[in-house]
C-alpha cells in the first residue's frame, strides 16, 4: 500500500536572490516507509504547470503559469532560482546533452535558458498558443504544440529557429518522445486521439484513436516502448504499444487527470490528478493500480529524475511541488 508522509525540512528565502534553501532536519528515528511517499514540498512561483527533470545536473525547471517564471530546483545545492520569462509559461523541455531548457510561453514565443547558468539565451518566436514541449536529444530537435493553431513547431537547437511546421489533430497539448525510435507523440484533445510523428521526416505516420475523453498528456518508456495518455475528461490512462501503434490497455485513475510521468527503472507511472489532489502509481509492467499519493492543491504535472528515482509533481493552486520517493 502507498501512503503519504512528509519530512521534516526546513525552508528560508536568501536575502537578496530570487532562491530558497533547502536544508533537511533529522525527525524521530523511525524506519522510513517502503514504498513511495511524499518526501518533501516545495515552494515555487504561482501556479506552477508544466515540468521536465534533467537528471544529469539534478535539476528540475518548473512553469510557474501565473508568475511568468521559471522555478529552477537544484537537488544539488538544495536551491531553487526563479527566472522570469514569456507571459503564461505552461511547459517546459530539457536537453541533457546541450543542457538547454525550453519554455512554451502560451502568449507568445518559446523561451530558452542555458542550464549552465540559468540566463535567457533567447526568445523563439511562434504564435498559435505553445502549450506543450518534447525534446529529442539526439537531433536536438525540439517539437512544440500550437493548441490553436493544430500544428507542432519543431525547433532546430543550433540555431534557435524554426525549421518545420507538421499538422496534427485539433487541440494538440501534450507531447512526448521516444529518443530511442525517434518516434514523438502528440494529444490532441479535440479528437481524442494521438499523431504519431516520425522523427527522421517530421511527417505524421499513424493517428491513434480511441482514447478516452480529452487525452491532454502523455509519457514515454523508452525501456518498454510503452506511451501513457492521460485522458482527463475520462478519468483514465490509456496505454500505447510503440511497436505496434495500438491501444493494449486503459487503467482507470483518479479525477482530471492531466499529468503523467514514467520513472523507467522501476516502471512506475504516476499521474497527477487535479480534481482529487493526489497522483495514482500504476504498475506499468502489470498495468495495475499500485495506490494513491495526497500530493497537494491541483496538481498538474508528474515528471521523474530516473537517476535519483525522485517524481516531482506541480501543484498549480498550492505554488509547490511534492517531491516522491524513495526509488519513485
Amino acid at each position: 500500500m502507498i501512503r503519504s508522509a512528509r519530512s521534516s525540512a526546513s525552508i528560508w528565502l536568501m536575502a537578496g536572490l530570487c532562491s530558497f534553501a533547502v536544508v533537511f532536519t533529522a525527525g524521530p528515528a523511525m524506519a522510513a516507509p517502503a514504498s513511495p511517499h511524499v518526501l518533501i514540498t516545495l515552494p515555487v512561483g504561482d501556479g506552477p504547470s508544466g515540468l521536465a527533470v534533467n537528471s544529469v545536473t539534478k535539476r528540475t525547471y518548473v512553469a510557474d503559469f501565473r508568475s511568468n517564471q521559471l522555478s529552477v530546483i537544484d537537488e544539488t545545492s538544495k536551491t531553487i532560482q526563479t527566472i522570469t520569462v514569456g507571459s503564461g509559461p505552461a511547459a517546459v523541455g530539457a536537453n541533457e546533452t546541450t543542457n538547454r531548457v525550453y519554455v512554451a510561453n502560451q502568449n507568445g514565443g518559446v523561451t530558452v535558458v542555458d542550464g549552465s547558468n540559468n540566463q535567457i539565451i533567447t526568445t523563439v518566436p511562434m504564435g498559435g498558443l505553445p502549450d506543450g514541449v518534447a525534446v529529442v536529444p539526439s537531433t536536438n530537435l525540439i517539437y512544440v504544440t500550437n493548441f490553436l493553431a493544430n500544428t507542432v513547431s519543431v525547433i532546430d537547437g543550433s540555431v534557435n529557429q524554426v525549421i518545420d511546421t507538421i499538422n496534427v489533430g485539433r487541440s494538440p497539448l501534450g507531447i512526448a518522445a521516444n529518443a530511442t525510435t525517434n518516434r514523438i507523440y502528440v494529444a490532441n484533445v479535440d479528437d481524442d486521439s494521438v499523431s504519431v510523428i516520425d522523427g527522421s521526416t517530421n511527417t505524421v505516420k499513424k493517428t491513434i484513436t480511441g482514447l478516452g475523453n480529452d487525452p491532454s498528456s502523455l509519457a514515454v518508456n523508452a525501456i518498454t516502448n510503452r506511451i501513457y495518455v492521460a485522458a482527463r475528461g475520462s478519468n483514465q490512462l490509456h496505454v500505447i504499444d510503440g511497436a505496434t501503434n495500438q491501444k493494449i490497455a486503459t487503467v482507470a485513475v483518479g479525477s482530471y487527470p492531466t499529468g503523467v510521468g514514467v520513472n523507467p527503472v522501476t516502471n512506475h507511472v504516476y499521474t497527477a490528478n487535479q480534481l482529487s489532489s493526489n497522483t495514482t502509481v500504476i504498475d506499468g509492467a502489470t498495468n495495475g493500480v499500485l495506490g494513491s499519493i495526497g500530493v497537494g492543491a491541483t496538481p498538474t504535472d508528474a515528471e521523474i529524475d530516473s537517476v535519483t528515482g525522485h517524481a516531482f509533481v506541480s501543484n498549480q493552486d498550492g505554488a509547490s511541488v511534492a517531491v516522491i520517493g524513495p526509488n519513485a
